[in-house]
């Protein structure tokens, strides 16, 4: 290894030698690109040739660097290992941040840069498998970039490469096929959601007019695992093997074809995972092969019901919040621990673990996770401590929320990975993308965790930000409809009506709300004080946004029982103006996460969280005006100018009666403000 220099210029080509090869192609295009975005002068003409090593049958990821006569080479036995060359020499000698494209990183541009360090290497990984589950994608699958979506699903692929991953589940159902070439030519290997077994179409996509039951239709259930392989030949694929249902639900709640007892259960699902096992063995059969432990199956395979091949990996998850028990479903929370699960036939086993998670009802989308990157350093060090590190499959929602995490799940594949504290990761992740206040910045990131609501008896039972518009939209409905109970919270409460839930759900939530309001008026004192234009953009879509999700959500909700307990308590029709003005109040916090939305200062960010599906802001805005509008009948006269005429008019103008009225019905919002001027005192 030669210790002599090789600069960097624009000057500097890069070239690959093979141009057949899509994976040296893209590692190609990578690194002139980082060339170009570093260096601003031309010096001596010079190359860098990428260099996929045939005369082994060795498959290293190992990548070697070597200068000769002006010209350096990056080598590797894998296509991957020479990517992971490329993003070496981007990152180490470059200087480009792995997370440049969803963090802006900004780049130190020099005329040239000197490459004196060619003692480059590949980080030494515990785990073999390394990989990112790319879900809930709903903000990645509307949003372009570059007037283009292929582009923005092309850098996640080279994200997931920079911070070691060599697997993906490139999104959800359709998404994911139609990702899978792409993050193929990437070189990461492909691998597939626990409800797409084997990366089939869905059967009831494909059949929508027959019941999705494999006791009536096996042969096409055969049919489509067989195409499933085959569309995939070609690529590196890791198998799902399992079988779910049609969505990410168990099968027996669409199949009334017989009574699904535990030991019926498992019979199907053990004949079909035999038959997916020899479909991959006679198609692709050098194939790694894995099943997802994941739900339902937890309990079956405690029982002992579950039949699996010695050679396929078990993958284990967890809560969906980071802990390593199995996931609530619904109600059904049986929390069995997956660390100490005897493995008597010494199956490989894995992960699969979340950075950002979507249960439709109280974990976080649009933000940080709700438990903090420290917890989750210590949960994944109890899973080593235990084996589970053949595989590692990180759920990253759509990523630019769950950075913090992310990174953390990247660093605890390496073999001298250990527990690290929630001061040693925040100064860490501070230093490395904010160049001031970074002593307040660990404090405030900090506060974060700490204001968080437990809405559990454990303490990683903790509330995302889907929490708060979860329940505002079942209170809502609730409360206006003849059934009056809140429909998918008995997870939550169960006190027998929909007082005392609300009074429970209140008091769970209210003591948080001094600390977030502090929190946020820390953060827009420091986005103003900031002297750094790209400070400031990091701030606000990286802790800001995430935390005005809790605390406006969470101000929301209050003040929503608020007005139901007003409403509760009224005596006469005038009590209910101030249920009308908390009503309007939890109109007013719930659109500030829209305003907020809206005035991101990085225009690149601005349309990022449009297709917010899941939280559904909008939504919940729109149902918390119906409300307000609800309490407004309630109260007000049926042309709804009594409480303007009482209140807001001057008492002479409101007796002179010779113009019934002179304009139109002031709208709610209109009138909230003026009876909030008026009954200020009362309030």
């Amino acid at each position: 290894m030669t210790t002599a220099g090789f600069e960097i210029s624009r000057n500097t080509q890069v070239t690959i030698s093979d141009v057949t090869n899509p994976i040296l192609k893209n590692a190609q295009a990578i690194l002139q690109r980082d060339i170009s975005k570093t260096t601003f002068a031309g010096k001596e003409q010079n190359e860098i040739c990428l260099v996929l090593d045939h005369d082994t049958a060795s498959q290293s990821e190992r990548y070697y660097f070597n200068l000769k006569e002006g010209k350096v080479t990056i080598k590797s036995t894998s296509s991957i290992g020479v990517m992971y060359g490329v993003l070496a020499v981007s990152r180490s000698v470059l200087g480009i941040d792995d997370f440049w494209y969803w963090m802006d990183t900004p780049v130190d541009r020099k005329e040239s840069i000197l490459w004196t360090n060619f003692n480059l290497n590949l980080p030494k990984y515990k785990t073999k498998y390394r990989g990112w589950f790319i879900n809930d994608e709903l903000l990645l699958m509307k949003w372009e970039d570059h007037d283009s979506n292929s582009y923005v699903w092309q850098r996640a692929f080279e994200t997931a490469l920079r911070v070691g991953c060599n697997v993906i589940i490139p999104g959800t159902d359709l998404t994911s096929h139609k990702n899978r070439q792409t993050a193929s030519e990437y070189g990461l290997i492909i691998a597939q959601h626990h409800a797409e077994p084997l990366g089939a179409a869905m059967f009831a996509r494909k059949y929508p007019n027959l019941t999705a039951s494999y006791i009536k239709y096996p042969n096409l259930f055969r049919q489509l695992w067989k195409d499933a392989i085959l569309a995939q030949q070609g690529l590196k694929v890791v198998y799902s093997l399992g079988f779910r249902g049609q969505g990410d639900k168990p099968f027996w709640e669409d199949d009334d074809s017989r009574e699904w007892t535990k030991k019926a259960i498992s019979r199907v699902i053990n004949q079909i995972i035999k038959e997916q096992y020899e479909m991959v063995k006679k198609y692709d059969p050098d194939a790694p092969m894995a099943i997802n432990i994941y739900g339902e199956l937890t309990g079956l395979y405690r029982d002992g019901l579950l039949e699996l091949p010695d050679d396929v990996i078990e993958i284990w998850a967890d809560s969906g919040y980071g802990k390593m028990v199995s996931r609530r479903q619904g109600i059904d929370n049986p929390r069995v621990p997956i660390l100490n699960v005897p493995n008597p036939h010494h199956r490989q086993r894995g992960l699969y673990c979340h950075a950002g998670f979507h249960d439709l009802q109280a974990s976080n989308f649009l933000g940080l996770m709700s438990n903090s990157p420290a917890f989750v350093s210590s949960e994944l060090c109890k899973a080593r401590q235990n084996n589970m590190d053949t595989i590692e499959l990180v759920n990253t929602g759509n990523i630019k929320p769950h950075i913090l995490h992310l990174r953390e799940y990247a660093k605890s594949w390496r073999e001298d990975y250990q527990e690290r504290s929630l001061t040693e990761i925040l100064s860490e992740y501070v230093e490395t993308y904010y160049s001031e206040s970074r002593g307040r910045l660990v404090q405030y990131y900090k506060q974060y965790w700490e204001n968080v609501v437990q809405y559990g008896e454990y303490e990683d039972e903790t509330a995302g930000d889907e929490f708060a518009p979860f329940l505002i939209r079942r209170i809502i409905q609730a409360w206006v409809t003849p059934n009056g109970k809140l429909t998918d919270a008995g997870w939550l409460v169960n006190e027998g009506s929909l007082s005392a839930d609300l009074k429970k759900i209140k008091a769970m939530v209210e003591p948080s709300l001094p600390g977030w309001a502090a929190l946020i008026r820390n953060l827009e004192i420091l986005l103003l004080e900031m002297k750094d234009q790209h400070n400031r953009n990091v701030l606000y879509g990286d802790l800001y946004m995430s935390a005005i999700n809790q605390s406006a959500g969470l101000h929301a909700l209050v003040n929503l029982i608020k007005a139901y307990e007003t409403t509760q308590e009224a005596h006469e029709k005038d009590d209910l103006i101030y249920a009308f003005l908390q009503a309007d109040n939890a109109v007013r916090m719930m659109n500030k996460i829209l305003v907020v939305i809206k005035n991101n200062p990085s225009p690149k960010w601005r349309d990022f969280y449009e297709n917010d599906a899941d939280n559904d802001v909008p939504l919940t805005v729109k149902k918390l005006k119906f409300l307000r509008q609800y309490l407004r009948n309630l109260g007000d006269t049926a042309d709804e100018d009594d409480w303007e005429r009482r209140f807001v008019k001057l008492p002479g103008d409101a007796r002179v009666m010779t113009l019934w009225t002179t304009h139109r019905e002031m709208s709610d919002a209109k009138l909230a403000d003026k009876l909030r001027e008026i009954l200020i005192d009362k309030l």
